[in-house]
This record gives structure tokens, C-alpha cells and sequence, in this order.
């Protein structure tokens, strides 16, 4: 939820945090602060984004919304649901379960202070998704029912044209839109679509570029982020006797020899993607066991207790990307991993 600031007596206060402005509340009844990815997506404006985490980019037009009731987390503040209907599906993740002609999605709602004064809760250069206009947005199927990527991962399209509409509960033409676009970053999708004023973007442009769009390399740096660098958390940066990162699906193999039967180790594995789990077998002196790794959480690691000869572990997964590093570490120092 974005951070929040007060207006009173018509005086435009803002919460500043590390120096930055990180919310601000206006006078004309809006409260706009940061963009914000949902769930456990980590991005919603990049095209890499909108085919890693989205199953379908679609043009909606919005019919109506509904207040929901407060916040109990947030007494100040009031959640909203939007039900729109859908003209054109312009891409959908193989697989993806088909989009009906009408949806509703949970989208910013208001605040309502204790002191009165209704603001709307926008987002900077991201619209609201208000009654009576058109986006083409990026939508995910989530364990809590279709909703946007996120703030990013909509794009004013009234009248069939991009930047076209309403933004931050205002409306804008496609030059205003563009120039509130600066910050975000130059493989946006609606960058993409409006930058040049000349030669405006259609749907099948973006089709095109959904479509030529791999989302491995948000997968990979998910994976790779998802591993420790310090799995014995002793606050020095671990020397990998092996480390590295694949594609799924596959089925990785991986043998280490000369170890130091004296020392314990750790296998520490992270994973991405559209796949629940990486199933890992790890070999050591003989004994093989079982672990399932949870994929887009933190990783796991995995005790490797004074190997007598080489350690071998295979990796095997269905959907987005692994990775892996295999370095020393005291287990006594360290958190219990899996043993």
C-alpha cells in the first residue's frame, strides 16, 4: 500500500522517506504515490514482465466499480473493485485458461481520512481504471482471482489510441501521457507503445512484441536472486565450489570431487517461474536423498555433511529457471537448512 500523506487547509503535504518524495496528497482529491507490482510479481511495467507473470493482455473498457469495505490493516482506507468488459485478447500464455467477455479486478480504491476529505489512491503515471474508459492491460490468474501485474501494466487506450485517456484519476492526451512516462524504463510496454508521436503504435505492434517476448530472463535473475551468498551466515561472502543457472524445463546434473572430507558444506537453490517446486537429488557418500524445492519464494539450502569423495546432485524442474551454488560453511554457525 502506497505511503500516505495529509491535506489540510488546502496545504499539499507529502511523506518523505530517505530524502525521496514517496507519497503525496493533492488538493484536487487524489493521493498519488509510487507504482507497485502485486503479489509475488516482481515488476509489471517491462514487456519481460507482462509474459513472466501475466497470462493475457487484453483491451478492456471499464463499467462500473464498487467500494468494498475499509481496510481493517488501514482504517483510512477503502478497497475497489472494477468490472469491465473485454473487446480483444491480444495475447495469452500457452495454456492460460481462455478470458471470459466480462471480468472484475481489485484496483486502487480511496483513502478516507478521519478528518474528511475522500482521496482518490492513484499511482504516478499509472491509471486508475475508472468507469467509462478504455486500457489495454496485463492481467495474471492468482490464487485470489484474475487481477492486473500490477499499477504498470496498463495502458490508456480510448478511442483506439494509445495515451489516450485517464491516468492517476485524470485524463490525458498521448503527449501528456508520454511525458509523464519518464520515469519509467525505456522496455516499458507503454513506452513502447507511445513513443513516437509520429508513427503511433497499434495493438498488433504490441501483439508483436508480446509474442517475439521471452520472460526467461526475469525467470533466471529471480532464480539467481532466490540463492544465499552467505548460506552459513557468518556475514562473509561465500567462495562457490560450484555455482551456475539453467533454463527449465531440464534436468541439470552436476558432480563436485576433491572436497574436504573434514568440512561441512551447503547447497544453496533457488528457482523461478511459472513451476510450483525443483525437485533436487543430492548424493553424498552413497546416500542419496529427496528435497523439494518451492519456487519465487527466498530458495532452500541443503546440508552437505563431511562428503567422504565427490558430491553429485541433479536438478529437475518444469517451468522458468534454477540456480545453484555449493560452497563451505560452518552448520554450526549457520540456521538449520535441510539436512
Amino acid at each position: 500500500m502506497a505511503l500516505r500523506g495529509r491535506v489540510k487547509a488546502g496545504v499539499v503535504v507529502g511523506v518523505v522517506v530517505a530524502g525521496c518524495l514517496a507519497a503525496v496528497a493533492l488538493d484536487d482529491g487524489r493521493r498519488v504515490g509510487p507504482p507497485r507490482a502485486y503479489g509475488s510479481f516482481g515488476g509489471s511495467a517491462a514487456a519481460e514482465e507482462w509474459v513472466a507473470y501475466g497470462d493475457h493482455a487484453a483491451v478492456i473498457t471499464v463499467t462500473d466499480e464498487v467500494r468494498g469495505r475499509p481496510d481493517p490493516n488501514s482504517e483510512d482506507y477503502v478497497p475497489r473493485t472494477v468490472s469491465a468488459t473485454v473487446s480483444e485478447v491480444i495475447w495469452s500464455r500457452p495454456g492460460a485458461v481462455r478470458l471470459p467477455g466480462a471480468v472484475m479486478l481489485p484496483v486502487r480504491g480511496w483513502y478516507d481520512p478521519l478528518l474528511g476529505g475522500e482521496q482518490e489512491d492513484a499511482a504516478r503515471a499509472a491509471p486508475r481504471l475508472e468507469p467509462g474508459h478504455t486500457y489495454l492491460v496485463g492481467l495474471a490468474e492468482t490464487s485470489g482471482g484474475l487481477r492486473p501485474i500490477g499499477d504498470e501494466a496498463a495502458v490508456p487506450y480510448d478511442d483506439a489510441t494509445f495515451g489516450k485517456g485517464e491516468i492517476e484519476g485524470r485524463v490525458v492526451d498521448p503527449i501528456e501521457y508520454y511525458r509523464a512516462l519518464r520515469e519509467l524504463p525505456r522496455d516499458s510496454v507503454a513506452r513502447f507503445a507511445v513513443n513516437e508521436t509520429h508513427n503511433r503504435k497499434t495493438l498488433a505492434d504490441v501483439r508483436r512484441l508480446l509474442a517475439a517476448t521471452s520472460a526467461q530472463n526475469v525467470h533466471r535473475q529471480a532464480a539467481l536472486d532466490g540463492i544465499y551468498t552467505d548460506a552459513d551466515l557468518d556475514g562473509r561472502p561465500d567462495e562457490p565450489l560450484d555455482e551456475g543457472a539453467h533454463d527449465l524445463p531440464g534436468r541439470i546434473r552436476r558432480t563436485v570431487g576433491a572436497l574436504d572430507p573434514d568440512k561441512d558444506y551447503l547447497l544453496s537453490v533457488g528457482c523461478a517461474g511459472r513451476g510450483a517446486a525443483v525437485g533436487v537429488t543430492l548424493t553424498v557418500n552413497g546416500v542419496s536423498s529427496e528435497h523439494r524445492i518451492l519456487c519465487n519464494g527466498h530458495g532452500e539450502r541443503v546440508a552437505v555433511k563431511r562428503p567422504q569423495g565427490e558430491v553429485s546432485y541433479e536438478l529437475v524442474g518444469d517451468v522458468g529457471a534454477v540456480s545453484w551454488r555449493l560452497s563451505p560453511a560452518d552448520l554450526r554457525r549457520s540456521a538449520t537448512p535441510r539436512g
